[in-house]
């Protein structure tokens, strides 16, 4: 097994996360920190995560000699990929599992965290067929020949595309809007264009919302759009159904951006740097399920979409996904990123994605690869999808989420420590 220690996964930490997510700077910029206090937040977002491949690359020399190497390494990426998931309000964004696409195939099973899982697998498999050294002859050509076809049976296994239409429960027709600019009156005109769609879906943000703007003969099919609401007191952002009132709060909130981490302990600090101190109030983990054209339907707010408890909450026993966002404030790099999310998203429930964005990318997403053209950031456009399937049939990962896995993962762990430990006494 290739001996690495944390300095060497730290530094290429950095160098990954460098890359893919310095349009963080953007996102902080926006809010008028200034170039200086961007660029030093981001960098040390970028050093709190490259401390998980740190620790992952410290496992794998720590762990070299346990004879359960093939489990045990994957099991700690996964725990890794679990807690920085949740950890300081979470960051659960790029996930292994989610950038390698080929391995898509794991997703209805095991989610993006399992398929996570199932690649390090593979490089386990696959270094100890052609990087392990001999060892008094116990590392035969048949044991490396098991792992190398092993190896192979993951890929395949990963690459496999799984498709059922006879589980089709519905369909209904399907817009979406594009605006660049939150114009109600523009969103308002380019729906009711849209005569033949059951559903129009707006993006994020798109205004306060208030009852006497929208009468239910000035817009002609069902309207899902985002917009900010203020109750008893409090803020939320939330998508709504203008036909029904109905909603669904935005739960997991952008530090800084919509709410305040530390709470009080910055606000000083904010307004000296001219840092938003908006507070907006979370929505609650499990909130009523809503419908639309007489179907359950998921709705996902901007980047929860990437947290899988609150993805797999809001998806069970829904027959289609609704996402709305305002990525415009994050830089040319991360709504590529975000659609691929959301892509993926629709593979791991086997449901439509339907993906509306103030200034793209916006896209009506299937989970079988016959997804609709992607407006293209900064272009007004519009879409309609005719027939968009509603299938209300939950995938395992759906069902159970990553309980079963992280429970497997923490147990190989345990175990993993208590042969290190016998070994050493």
């Amino acid at each position: 097994m290739i001996r690495l220690n944390f300095l060497s996964g730290f530094m290429f930490g950095l160098f990954f996360w460098s890359v893919s997510i310095f349009w963080i700077f953007d996102a902080i910029n926006y809010y008028g920190a200034g170039n200086i206090l961007s660029f030093f937040i981001t960098v040390l977002l970028i050093c709190y995560l490259s401390i998980y491949i740190g620790v992952f690359c410290k496992s794998i020399t720590y762990f070299r000699n346990s004879k359960i190497t093939i489990l045990l390494l994957p099991s700690i990426f996964y725990i890794l990929e679990w807690v920085r998931s949740w950890m300081i309000s979470g960051f659960p964004w790029l996930n292994l599992g989610i950038i390698v696409e080929p391995f898509w195939g794991f997703l209805p099973y095991v989610g993006a965290s399992g398929t996570s899982f199932f690649v390090i697998v593979l490089l386990c498999l696959l270094s100890y067929s052609f990087l392990s050294k001999k060892d008094n002859g116990n590392k035969t050509i048949l044991k490396r020949t098991i792992s190398l076809a092993a190896a192979c049976l993951i890929f395949f296994i990963g690459s496999i595309n799984h498709k059922d239409d006879n589980l089709i429960d519905g369909e209904i027709n399907i817009g979406i809007v594009q605006p660049i600019d939150n114009d109600i009156s523009l969103l308002k005109n380019v729906t009711n264009a849209m005569k033949k769609a059951d559903v129009v879906l707006w993006p994020e943000a798109v205004g306060w919302f208030d009852n006497k703007d929208f009468k239910d003969q000035e817009i002609k099919p069902i309207v899902l759009g985002g917009f900010f609401i203020k109750e008893e007191g409090k803020v939320f952002t939330s998508m709504i159904n203008l036909q029904t009132k109905e909603r669904y709060d935005k739960k997991n909130l952008v530090p800084f951006g919509e709410f305040q981490p530390f709470g009080k302990m910055l606000s000083s600090i904010n307004e000296f740097f001219n840092i938003s101190n908006s507070n907006i109030t979370p929505g609650l983990s499990n909130q009523k399920r809503i419908t639309v054209a007489s179907y359950p339907f998921a709705g996902l707010i901007c980047w929860e979409l990437s947290f899988n408890n609150t993805f797999t909450n809001r998806v069970k026993d829904s027959g289609i996904i609704f996402h709305i966002s305002n990525d415009s404030w994050y830089g040319d790099k991360m709504p590529s990123q975000h659609l691929k999310h959301a892509r993926a998203r629709a593979v791991e429930s086997q449901k439509w994605v339907i993906r509306s964005t103030t200034n793209g990318l916006s896209q009506i997403i299937s989970p079988f690869g016959d997804s609709s053209e992607i407006i293209p950031r900064g272009q007004f456009g519009s879409l309609l999808q005719y027939n968009v399937p509603i299938k209300m049939k939950n995938t395992i990962y759906v069902k159970y989420g990553d309980l079963p896995l992280l429970i497997v993962s923490f147990l190989t762990l345990i175990f993993g420590f208590f042969e290190k430990r016998r070994h050493e006494v």
